[in-house]
């Protein structure tokens, strides 16, 4: 398969560019290396250093090749950070993945895969599950849990 992985620069990112790569596929990495580092990219995938608040670079970027498939892990993580610069998030996070969310479906590249984060469920003693009650508990959350909901819609339309 041809990939195109957001946030492969980090270290979950890279970990899993490198998986991805050992198991035969095609991986190309979009980072803009504001918290990632070019180090962590695997030898073997290509390279691209972008935004995906630069809605053109990142339709080239994806109208590049014919991909398969979007893993998407760029995001800011920082949760007290978040709470101090909550509309950087709500920029970086929910816009962005908006944009490439967009982009990938002009791509023609419906197979999207994105991470998101437990801080998108309500703080509770048990276990959680995937029907866990949602309540962020902090800006961090709240865009993890906008995006879902961004692509549960698209995935709706397309």
């Amino acid at each position: 398969m041809r990939i195109f992985l957001t946030g492969g620069a980090g270290y979950i990112g890279g970990a899993t560019c490198a998986a991805l790569l050992q198991a035969g596929h095609q991986v190309t990495v979009y980072d803009n290396l504001s918290r990632g580092h070019r180090a962590a990219v695997p030898a073997g995938a290509q390279f691209i250093q972008g935004d995906l608040e630069n809605r053109e670079a990142l339709a080239a970027a994806l109208g590049s090749a014919s991909f398969d498939a979007v893993l998407h892990f760029a995001a800011l993580i920082e949760a007290g950070e978040s709470m101090q610069q909550p509309a950087r998030y709500f920029r970086n996070n929910t816009s962005g993945s908006l944009n490439l969310i967009e982009a990938a479906i002009n791509a023609g590249c419906l197979q999207f895969v994105f991470s998101s984060t437990a801080a998108v469920y309500a703080s509770s003693p048990d276990p959680l599950t995937e029907d866990s009650s949602l309540q962020p508990a902090n800006v961090y959350g709240e865009t993890k849990l906008m995006i879902e909901r961004m692509l549960h819609w698209h995935n709706q339309v397309h």
